[in-house]
């Protein structure tokens, strides 16, 4: 599994640096090469359906418990198929659908980037490489959603589809973090998953349920997430079509039905999923009938589904997750189609307008037959796969004990019945009505462009008709092996006249009244504050004037001031430390001062007096002056307390330093400044920094270390360092590395500061 992974990168970079050299053959190599991925996935189903998984290990970094670990079952199985197979249609439609784009190269470089990540996600058992592919999807989106780089349009609904799903990467990261600590597992999640005990007896799962759900919900664009899914409809369309319907957004569906079985018993994982789903469904729904853009339309009903998909999961019943996985597999088929179709539409027309658009079927017959069939499998019509999806969702939300279940089942109904009306909408509006498109010169797509859709459609017809044999044996094992639980489904398209039937009928008749009811609903426009977009560029907009504000404050342009801050930060942590751990009271404050030489009072006197002689004064060579004569003090003081050898560096430091700041002084530019500095400002802070200071290394020079290096370097000093000056045996000998070190920083300093007083610029 791992070299298929890595199979699919390399497809990335063959194209990137190939495709366009020798089209015909790189779309040759490649797509056989995606059916042995096919194959090669395929190829397990038989010990899937067998009860048996598969798991590999590869070791990776083993102190750190991240390996790039894979684990088959039926759910990952099913996922890694919808990926490989969805990837190669979309990459045949793409080789003709791209043919104009003059970097279409890149596109599918970045296409199988995406591709390879999102296998790596659903099947990684390790959770930190589960999140290392995870962010990789976000990456290679971002890439792919601002692929038309050159429109401002693109460029931001890349950027704010990036800022949410990687920012959700982030909370992910944390909950899993966090479910690590509550299992112990390694970050092994096949063992994770056999330890919901714990995990619902452990006080850190709520903080784990609300990060890993904000995780999933920002990936697969749940309220209140939902507003970057429609902005990415900017992108092109077969990255709409892969991305936003088949693989991507589904990436938090696959990773809340994974770890089901880890927070399915805690009601605050059941809730949270349900009511989110929930609001994002109907939410969806309302707003996809108000849409008169296709992929408008297409994207918000993804929405809508997505929804489904988590509050059923948050149901949590045998008979909610075997219809999660029916709709998904059903969704898949119909969305994808859809989205094919709406880029055939516009790559032939020129517009997605639904109002604009009219007479398809006269003018494109295969892509309207399509588009009727996609829509109906949405609608849940008899016989295709979605009427199967439909009537499961309904037979387990109406069986169903929860107390929201009757509530969900009403909300379904309601965004069920929007589906029916959006597809009479553009049925009637685009597929049959006559209208300005019945002169114009519009043609059928090119069959690389029809054939891969009218698969899916195929496909969802057949399964449809006959599911038991067709998709149960699979789609079962992905149902039971997130159930933990022998499988339990069985499909069939016709279940007689029932209740569940007359749920069905009515919604196709509520589905009728909305339709003829549509322009009255949409004359209704909705405040902007319910708009997620509006919220985002509020956001962004406060986070912006935010940051220019603490930018203007902090970064100034003042060396003082960024000085003054560091030394008051400092000097805050500092003093927090010293007061908690009460370093202080070691300190004999009585005793200060009391054996205290005439010659200390003197230094002391001449340090203090040319400190405050510095506030009084503007001209450098004589604050050049007085920092020297501060520095030669302080070096008689180390003279007077036995000191020599670091006296005489303080003299040569000093003595360097005075020479080379008068040869420079005159190379700086003039004072500036329209107003004379507050020198005092800064004095409250310096007086803090220096008895802070001072307080540490009086507390430093009382505390006694027992280290066994003193005693070590004592001894060896005569007898390996031939010197009895320990502390110089040291530098030059024991630690020679370090002083060539900084002897080399020196050096280089030096002759920086040589080649600037000898730059000269030349005069125009």
């Amino acid at each position: 599994m791992l070299y298929s992974i890595l199979g699919v990168f390399l497809f990335s970079l063959i194209s990137n640096l190939f495709y366009k050299k020798r089209e015909g053959l790189a779309i040759a190599i490649i797509s056989i090469s995606l059916l042995g991925l096919i194959l090669y996935f395929g190829s397990f189903i038989p010990d899937i359906i067998a009860g048996k998984t598969i798991y590999q290990h590869t070791p990776w970094i083993d102190t750190l418990n991240i390996h790039c670990s894979f684990y088959l079952d039926g759910l990952s199985l099913f996922f890694a198929l919808l990926i490989s197979i969805f990837g190669l249609l979309v990459f045949l439609y793409s080789s003709r659908y791209m043919k104009a784009y003059e970097q279409r190269n890149r596109f599918f470089s970045f296409l199988f980037l995406f591709m390879g990540s999102m296998l790596g996600v659903v099947l990684s058992a390790n959770a930190i490489s589960l999140f290392v592919f995870w962010e990789l999807t976000s990456f290679s989106s971002f890439l792919l959603i601002g692929f038309n780089h050159d429109k401002q349009e693109s460029r931001r609904a890349a950027r704010q589809a990036m800022l949410v799903t990687a920012g959700g990467g982030l909370a992910l990261m944390s909950g899993l973090v966090l479910l690590e600590l509550m299992t112990s597992t390694g970050f092994n999640l096949n063992e994770a998953i056999k330890m919901a005990a714990a995990v619902e007896s452990n006080d850190l799962k709520v903080a784990a349920i609300l990060l890993i759900g904000i995780g999933a919900f920002t990936k697969s664009a749940q309220f209140p997430f939902h507003f970057w899914l429609p902005n990415a409809m900017a992108a092109p369309t077969p990255v709409s079509a892969y991305l936003h319907s088949a693989t991507m957004v589904k990436t938090g569906v696959y990773l809340v039905l994974r770890l089901n079985p880890v927070f399915g018993q805690v009601e605050l994982w059941a809730n949270l999923l349900g009511i989110v789903g929930a609001i994002s469904m109907t939410w969806g729904a309302v707003k996809a009938f108000r849409q008169d853009d296709f992929k408008s339309v297409l994207a918000y009903t993804t929405i809508s589904a997505l929804g489904i998909f988590f509050m059923m999961t948050g149901v949590g019943s045998e008979s909610a997750i075997n219809a999660v996985m029916v709709y998904i597999f059903a969704h898949a088929l119909y969305k994808g189609a859809l989205f094919l179709a709406a880029g055939n539409i516009d790559h032939q027309t020129g517009t997605r307008s639904i109002s604009a658009l009219s007479d398809l079927f006269r003018k494109m017959p295969y892509t309207s037959i399509i588009v009727l069939c996609s829509f109906a499998s949405m609608a849940g019509i008899i016989p295709f796969i979605g009427f199967i999806g439909k009537e499961s969702l309904y037979d387990a939300l109406f069986h169903d004990t929860n107390d929201l279940a009757v509530l969900y089942l009403i909300l379904l109904f309601i965004s069920s019945a929007f589906f029916v009306a959006i597809t009479l909408d553009i049925t009637f509006e685009d597929i049959f009505k006559r209208g300005n498109f019945r002169h114009q010169a519009v043609k059928e797509a090119s069959w690389w462009m029809v054939v891969p859709p009218i698969l899916m459609v195929l496909v969802s017809l057949v399964s449809g008709i006959m599911p038991g044999t067709f998709i149960e044996p699979l789609i079962q094992w992905s149902a039971a092996n997130i159930l933990g639980a022998e499988p339990s489904m069985h499909l069939k398209l016709w279940h007689g006249f029932n209740t569940i039937l007359a749920l069905s009928l009515a919604t196709l008749a509520s589905g009728v009244g909305l339709f003829l009811l549509r322009k009255t609903i949409r004359k209704y426009d909705q405040p902007q504050w319910l708009y997620g977009d509006y919220w985002y560029d509020h956001l962004m907009s406060g986070i912006t004037s935010v940051s220019k504000r603490v930018t203007n404050f902090i970064q100034n342009g003042y060396l003082r001031n960024y000085i003054a801050l560091i030394l008051l930060v400092f000097c805050s942590l500092m003093a927090w430390v010293l007061i908690h751990y009460r370093a202080f009271s070691t300190i004999n404050f009585s005793q200060l001062g009391k054996d205290a030489e005439i010659y200390e009072l003197v230094i002391l006197a001449f340090i203090s007096i040319a400190v405050a002689f510095l506030f009084r004064t503007r001209s450098r060579l004589t604050v050049t002056a007085t920092f020297g004569i501060i520095g030669y003090s302080i070096a008689l003081a180390y003279t007077l307390f036995s000191a020599p050898d670091v006296a005489i560096t303080q003299f040569l430091a000093e003595t360097l330093t005075l020479m080379m700041m008068i040869l420079i002084l005159h190379k700086l530019p003039s004072y500036t400044l329209k107003k004379r500095i507050n020198h005092w400002k800064y004095l409250p802070i310096s007086i803090v920094f220096g008895l802070i200071m001072t307080g540490v290394s009086y507390i430093m020079l009382e505390q006694e270390s027992h280290s066994p290096l003193k005693q070590y370097f004592l001894e060896q000093s005569v007898k390996s360092g031939k010197g009895e000056n320990a502390v110089n045996v040291i530098l030059v000998d024991f630690r020679a590395l370090d002083t060539l070190g900084e002897i080399t920083v020196l050096a280089i300093t030096m002759i920086g500061i040589v080649g600037l007083l000898a730059f000269k610029t030349k005069k125009i």
